[in-house]
This record gives C-alpha cells, sequence and structure tokens, in this order.
C-alpha cells in the first residue's frame, strides 16, 4: 500500500514523563541599585518621550527668549544673561539628545 517513512529523531514509542524534582525554594531577589537606577531611567525617558513634541516648542521659544535677553544685555555688568542663555541651550541640547539618540535596555 504505503511505505511510511521515519523521520530521524523522532519515536513512535511514547516515552513516560520524568519525575519532576522541585527545587528549594529561593528567597525574593533584593533590590539591587543598578537596577533601580535604569528603572528610574526608562521611566524619565518615557514620560520625555510622550510629552516631546510640546516641551521641544516651549523649550525652543525660552531659548529664543534667553538669546534676545543676551544680545539686549551684552555689555552690561553683573547681569550673566550670557551664561544663562548657554544653560538654557545646554538643556535643549541635552533634552534632544536625550529623546533621540538614547534609547534604554529592554524598550
Amino acid at each position: 500500500m504505503s511505505k511510511i517513512i521515519k523521520f530521524p529523531g523522532v519515536d513512535v514509542e511514547a516515552k513516560a514523563p520524568a519525575p519532576r524534582v522541585e527545587a528549594p525554594s529561593k528567597a525574593p531577589p533584593r533590590f539591587n541599585v543598578a537596577k533601580g537606577v535604569q528603572a528610574l531611567v526608562r521611566f524619565v525617558w518615557v514620560v520625555t518621550v510622550l510629552v516631546w513634541p510640546v516641551a521641544k516648542w516651549i523649550i525652543s521659544i525660552d531659548v529664543f527668549f534667553q538669546f534676545l535677553r543676551m544680545l539686549y544685555h551684552w555689555n552690561t555688568p553683573g547681569v550673566h544673561a550670557g551664561w544663562t542663555f548657554l544653560a538654557h541651550f545646554a538643556v535643549l541640547t541635552a533634552l534632544t539628545y536625550f529623546v533621540s539618540l538614547y534609547k534604554p535596555k529592554g524598550l
């Protein structure tokens, strides 16, 4: 009638499952500081990415205002508008890097 071809590695006979050996119960894992920091960074990244379209506009307008303020107070001693502008611009640059290039592990 027909020829039965046995595939390699397949047993026709059913084997009884091996008895299950239970391992002793382990204590719950302890809090790891590195994993806690990673979870916090992941949470901050997700929240930042979600609000980034609106926050980008708000922070960019603030940086532009600080730039105009720096130009206005250019030769006024004691105002430090240039350093204020650089600080705001650095925050905008760091957030842009954090949102666009950084991706936390596990996502």
